[in-house]
């Protein structure tokens, strides 16, 4: 039975990982008023497997996995007083457990474990896989953030004019607004990427500024209707432009630095539609210096 309705629910499993984002979860469901699901899975398959060194019972295995998730709850009581918190054991793989919570949940929270990347590519990553599937928005909270989430730091927000830039700008303007923060919009621009075709023309060094030109006006435009929008929408928002040159996940992790929070589209406009995540929502991810909230 999922009874995760409208919830916050965080991943958990005694890792320094979730326990920041247990801390990060436990205020922020406090701040939205709602109801905090601590979730430990411990993929019951593997646990009892006969090849392991020590192979477990399903009961000792229960057993373990209420002893660390009443750790999860213990800490996320202690750092938000007089939240509700509950705990919940699931049987599958962490990313297939919390996928399936996120159907009915209002958040969905995750540790970043950066200690699984290699060659800055993410290899076997929880909150890659929760990020990629689930039908809700996930923060991903990297190791070092601060508990409190609501803060005067800015909220930043990525734009680029598509669909999920949209939905990423509605959701940090809501953010800033509920948190009495400034909202930085941040559009990238860069030359086009150089293939087999385009090389000969990037030779031809006019053609190369006005394609660099037309890119940068781009990306002004982007923010020049977002803050007209939000002008309208949330008159007393304070609003900083920043538009830079760049690829897009660089110029993001760069403004990652001091902010509460990064949001970005789960999909770009450069990104196929058929994939979960987009490149530049991988490339964040990879590189913020804080949580970052992925929009639906």
């Amino acid at each position: 039975m999922n009874d995760t309705e409208g919830t916050v629910v965080v991943g958990y499993d005694a890792s320094p990982e979730s326990e920041a984002a247990v801390r990060w979860a436990a205020h922020e469901a406090r701040r939205r008023g709602k109801e905090l699901v601590v979730v430990f899975a411990y993929d019951l398959d593997l646990w009892t497997a006969p090849h392991l060194v020590r192979a477990w019972t399903p009961s000792d295995a229960r057993t373990r996995a209420e002893e660390r998730v009443a750790s999860g709850v213990r800490l996320a009581r202690e750092v938000a007083p007089g939240l509700v918190v509950r705990g919940r054991t699931s049987t599958l793989a962490g990313a297939a457990a919390l996928v399936g919570l996120s159907h009915r949940a209002d958040l969905v929270v995750v540790g970043d474990g950066r200690h699984d990347r290699v060659t800055g590519a993410v290899v076997g990553s929880v909150a890659f896989a929760v990020t990629a599937g689930a039908d809700c928005p996930v923060v991903v909270v990297p190791p070092e953030t601060p508990g409190q989430s609501g803060t005067q730091a800015p909220v930043v927000v990525g734009l680029d004019g598509s669909e999920g830039s949209a939905r990423a700008l509605s959701a940090a303007a809501d953010l800033a607004v509920r948190d009495d923060a400034p909202l930085h919009l941040v559009s990238a621009w860069d030359a086009p990427a150089a293939d087999h075709w385009s090389r000969v023309y990037l030779l031809d060094d006019e053609w190369r500024q006005e394609s660099l030109e037309s890119a940068r006006r781009g990306a002004e435009a982007h923010v020049t209707a977002a803050r007209a929008k939000l002008q309208e929408e949330h008159p007393g928002l304070v609003i900083e432009e920043h538009v830079l040159q760049g690829r897009p996940a660089s110029v993001l992790a760069e403004a990652s630095r001091g902010a509460a929070v990064v949001v970005v589209g789960a999909r770009g406009r450069g990104d196929l539609r058929s994939l979960l995540l987009g490149s530049v929502s991988r490339g964040v991810l990879e590189s913020a210096r804080c949580p970052v909230h992925v929009v639906r």
